[in-house]
């Protein structure tokens, strides 16, 4: 279901040993909290999963606790259980399940409902309510902020004149005039013109950005002095938020570095998960 990245240097720098507790944040289909299982014994788990799907199936696959919450309600869940670990694990990526099966149009690849919603029982807000309902001005905001797209004010405007003839349901319509409102170049590239779009919306309607302030921010409450926090990320918003936060704890003497920069794939990952090209992992200790 899941192809875990970076899973060996996960498994290292979690420092992670028989009677020491971890939680998982961002469990997806298990696979890093799968190896650490079948790696250390005696090791305490807690998973937390806001789709309540992939909970659901997870908690009958691996046998841990699993915790159907946002990762933002972490100082909660671990003051609930008692559970203070001594590492912390975010993969801030969505699980191949969400591309390949929810249904929830999270790729342009197929025709789907515009959703977006990593849990449709907690939000309220879609994709198709975004490009349908909000001003021209917000969606290019959007766009440009949460996509970093160039063509942010084309796109808009195109979605604005598409949806005044009839609403905007799927995935393929909206990436069909995606690609009518943006250059032939544009179109030539490696990347889908749909891409940053479909990222800015999926970004939007789960607020993934202040979730990642929010949750992190706890990791660091909730971990256990010399405690290792690893963070890994798929797209730059999200890589700045977390080196922001690690540089300012950093300074304040609360964390400190396990490796200064950035932890990439190797080539040869790279070559056999496609997906994980674009990921980028930060590990600090809380001192």
């Amino acid at each position: 279901m899941h192809t875990p990245v970076l899973l060996n240097e996960v498994l290292d720098y979690l420092n992670l040993a028989s009677g020491k507790k971890f939680i998982d944040c961002t469990l997806n289909g298990g696979g890093h909290t799968k190896a650490v299982l079948e790696k250390f014994s005696g090791v305490e788990i807690l998973g937390i999963e806001y789709d309540p799907v992939i909970a659901a199936q997870v908690s009958k696959e691996l046998s841990v606790k699993v915790v159907n919450d946002s990762y933002i309600n972490l100082r909660a869940i671990a003051e609930a259980g008692s559970f203070y670990p001594d590492a912390v694990l975010f993969d801030l990526g969505l699980s191949s399940w969400h591309y390949e099966s929810s249904g929830r149009g999270f790729s342009f690849q197929k025709n789907e409902p515009l959703d977006m919603r990593f849990n449709p029982m907690a939000n309220s807000l879609t994709a198709a309510e975004i490009i349908n309902m909000q001003p021209e001005n917000d969606i290019c905001e959007i766009l440009k902020e949460y996509g970093e797209e160039q063509f942010a004010e084309s796109i808009s405007r195109a979605i604005i004149k598409a949806r005044q003839i009839k609403p905007i349901r799927t995935t393929l319509e909206l990436a069909e005039i995606i690609s009518n409102s943006v250059p032939g170049w544009y179109k030539k590239r490696k990347i889908n013109p749909a891409t940053k779009t479909f990222q800015a919306l999926r970004i939007a309607v789960n607020d993934e950005l202040e979730n990642v302030k929010r949750g992190v921010a706890a990791a660091i409450d909730v971990l256990n002095p010399g405690g290792r926090l690893v963070v890994i990320s798929f797209q730059g918003l999200e890589d700045k938020i977390v080196r922001e936060i690690f540089k300012e704890k950093a300074k304040e003497g609360i964390l400190k570095y396990v490796v200064r920069g950035t932890i990439r794939p190797t080539w040869t990952e790279q070559q056999s998960n496609p997906r994980s090209r674009s990921a980028k992992m930060k590990v600090a200790e809380k001192t």
